[in-house]
């Protein structure tokens, strides 16, 4: 298109005529400053130049396109410009400030979108837990404690529907631990979307979960539970992980007879047929948590040192400083036969997920594997796979080890976490040592 311009009063009939001719601008001749631009596919547009009395400068402001606004609104919205010009009022000013305007109307109507939970979720928390370790594990506990509350706003929420939530999962025998642990990365959410303005502030900040009453036994059954496995048990738990291994190698035995799955690898030849056993015995050889486990990499396995070193996660937000563990004897067999019928790899997690290769989920030993493993070895249903930690504990304390040492191979922070823990078993022995004095020589 030819780039000449037409000085006429903008009319429809002087736009039909400058498409024809060619023409770019048509400067109209009735109100100063008012133009009409002429584009390729028929795109044409409405403007208002002015000299600005602040700059200097001639900034362009659109009024709007042809033939959605016709050229007498055009020039009527060009008149308004100009009189309020004439009165010190800078078009260009009230274009940025209506945009300006809008842009702050859409934010506050994206931000109430977003204060209700699950949009809240999708849009801004998944995508910042995603690039944590733990941050699916705790995305993973909002999925499955608070979903009746996605509808909700975060502004709504309120210290009775906390308490009846609280109430609801303790009645479906949710340990207390376990439900705080929910409850707090429900606040950190919440605390996140109000330091980013989403909402003003935490409805249920300062709001705590009340421990349940500890009756007369409350004491006991804890430290029941912190306690060591008996000779039966330790025989179930190897003969569940035994009867794992054959089953799954029956069933892969029998899936290799069809055609269509003659492809899938023999196990016969295997020790370990997947991840589950040999985790679970580094749980028990060594007293690692499960996380620790899952976390566990290659590059924190030295074969010739016969040590793991690596940062335990649970403390890792106090400390990144890396604790070393001495490897057993039955550890370090466990360990390189996994190595060794994986591809000897020395890089990478020890135990890594089977479709993903990246890290197990946080229930990849608790949910599924753990209670086909505890109902093959005639276990009680009730026993926590946490049992086998405690019992590492246990074992070394019932042989003699000091507390001191006991903190250490447990990764505890500090030695008064031990002795919570685990002081109620040197009673005994300080029992068999007093009964020495009852006896006379």
């Amino acid at each position: 298109m030819t780039d000449y311009t037409l000085k006429r009063k903008i009319t429809e009939s002087a736009i039909k005529y400058a498409r024809q001719k060619g023409i770019r601008i048509i400067y109209d001749t009735v109100t100063s400053g008012f133009t009409c631009t002429l584009y390729n596919r028929n795109v044409t547009t409405f403007s208002f130049r002015y000299r600005s009395k602040l700059t200097g400068k001639r900034p362009t402001v659109k009024i709007g396109r042809y033939p959605t606004v016709s050229p007498d609104e055009a020039r009527v919205m060009a008149k308004s410009m100009a009189t309020g010009l004439s009165q010190g009022v800078e078009p260009r000013l009230v274009e940025e400030a209506a945009k300006e305007s809008e842009r702050r109307k859409e934010e506050q109507r994206r931000r109430e979108d977003a204060s209700i939970i699950q949009t809240f979720l999708e849009t801004v928390y998944r995508p910042h837990k995603a690039r944590m370790k733990r941050g699916q594990e705790d995305l993973d506990r909002i999925e499955r404690h608070f979903k009746p509350w996605y509808r909700k706003r975060m502004t709504e929420l309120t210290k009775s529907d906390v308490t009846r939530w609280h109430h609801g999962l303790e009645k479906n025998g949710l340990a207390f631990l376990t439900i705080k642990r929910s409850y707090d990365v429900l606040q950190n959410m919440l605390n996140m979307a109000a330091e980013e303005k989403f909402i003003s502030e935490n409805p249920i900040k300062g709001i705590r979960l009340k421990k349940p009453i500890a009756g007369d036994d409350h004491g006991i059954d804890i430290i029941r539970s912190r306690r060591a496995l008996t000779d039966n048990e330790v025989v179930g738990l190897f003969r569940g992980l035994e009867f794992y291994t054959q089953d799954r190698k029956d069933m892969r035995r029998r899936s290799r007879t069809k055609k269509s799955n003659r492809h899938l690898p023999d196990w016969d030849h295997l020790t370990y047929v997947d991840y589950v056993v040999p985790a679970i015995l580094v749980i028990y050889y060594a007293g690692f948590r499960p996380g620790d486990v899952y976390g566990l990499r290659w590059e924190n396995v030295n074969f010739q040192t016969k040590i793991i070193t690596k940062v335990i996660e649970k403390t890792a937000h106090h400390s990144t400083r890396p604790t070393s563990f001495p490897i057993s004897e039955r550890l370090l067999e466990v360990l390189r036969i996994w190595w060794d019928e994986n591809g000897r790899s020395n890089t990478g997690y020890v135990f890594p997920s089977p479709r993903t290769g990246r890290r197990l989920s946080s229930g990849a030993l608790g949910r599924r594997p753990w209670p086909i493993i505890k109902k093959l070895g005639s276990l009680d249903p009730d026993l926590d796979l946490y049992t086998l930690r405690h019992n590492f504990a246990s074992q070394l304390i019932m042989s003699g080890a000091d507390l001191m040492t006991v903190m250490k191979l447990m990764g505890h922070r500090d030695i008064a976490t031990t002795i919570d823990h685990y002081g109620h078993l040197t009673t005994e022995h300080l029992r068999l040592a007093l009964g020495a004095l009852d006896t006379p020589e």
